[in-house]
């Protein structure tokens, strides 16, 4: 069955025994988590791609830790995880592009 979202809540589900979402014990509750509201995953995406964009152009921001990450991201070590693999591979493109000549350093 598809697990409530809110039955672990606080709260607690608003529906009860007619919500059509699966209210019992789950080996693994934590799996069951909000997806952000498209505001922030729009926010999310801008400022990932001006903070690419900052690391295409100068990728020695990454290597001397002259890059400030949002505080939401900072905070999550997941998603910090995540964001640094991830301009850690804008940052190898970027070298690779002045390693062939293809754009000043």
């Amino acid at each position: 069955c598809r697990p409530c979202a809110f039955a672990r809540s606080p709260a607690g589900c608003k529906f009860g025994v007619s919500c059509n979402f699966c209210h019992l014990v789950t080996e693994h509750p934590e799996l069951v988590r909000m997806r952000p509201c498209k505001g922030k995953r729009e926010r999310f995406k801008k400022a990932m791609a001006a903070i690419e964009q900052r690391v295409a152009e100068d990728p020695d921001l990454l290597v001397n830790a002259g890059l400030t990450l949002p505080a939401y991201v900072d905070r999550n070590p997941q998603v910090k995880a995540r964001v640094m693999a991830q301009l850690a591979q804008v940052a190898a493109e970027a070298y690779r592009g002045i390693s062939e000549g293809l754009r000043s350093p």
